[in-house]
């Protein structure tokens, strides 16, 4: 009689162990999926912004291509003088394309919001101290946000510390990022212009 106790307790017991199992189960599903629900929903949103940053950026090169079109290029003399004629050509029939542009034609709202997320972890730590203290090495003394403006001649570029590059999306050689205090700008290499900006991109 005591045998067949036994056996019916150690059935009882695998039987609610079973339940508390697949009880956890069940639960642990809804959480991963929720999991993996989110990770694709990222995924999705940074191909998304990925693609309208490099739309963007390509509508810019196009605007470029035809502002420079007759006027002297870049690469065909090392005269000083001709070179800075140059930049100025280009740079005006920029500005003559762009005479409607405005903060953020480039640098939209959920690009900012992107690139302010991708920038945020490499200034917290430890490690950020020496990012924050080449940002304060370079900075110039003073830069006016303004698209389509020309970028001081006299203000230094500072540089752009190599983890927050490596952090945002790739340019082609036309452009560059610069970080002037805590915003960032996107400036023609060629032309000298600021051609969008991102006010407060790092804290």
């Amino acid at each position: 009689m005591r045998t067949g106790f036994f056996v019916a307790g150690v059935l009882a017991a695998l039987v609610s162990g079973f339940d508390r199992l697949s009880a956890q189960s069940v639960a642990a599903k809804p959480a991963a999926q929720t999991t993996a629900a989110k990770a694709k929903s990222q995924a999705n949103l940074d191909a998304a912004f990925q693609a309208d940053f490099k739309n963007r950026i390509d509508d810019y090169l196009e605007i470029r291509k035809k502002a420079g079109k007759g006027a002297p290029s870049l690469s065909e003399t090392k005269d000083p003088a001709k070179i800075k004629a140059a930049e100025a050509a280009l740079a005006a029939g920029i500005q003559r394309l762009r005479v409607t542009a405005q903060p953020g034609d480039i640098f939209a709202p959920e690009i900012q919001k992107t690139f302010r997320r991708l920038l945020a972890p490499e200034m917290k730590g430890e490690d950020s101290q020496d990012t924050k203290e080449i940002l304060k090495d370079d900075a110039p003394k003073s830069v006016p946000l303004k698209v389509n403006a020309k970028y001081p001649e006299k203000a230094a570029l500072p540089t752009v510390p190599s983890n927050l590059l490596l952090s945002l999306p790739s340019l082609p050689e036309e452009l560059e990022y610069r970080i002037i205090g805590k915003h960032l700008i996107l400036r023609d290499t060629g032309a000298d212009l600021i051609v969008d900006y991102i006010p407060n991109a790092i804290k």
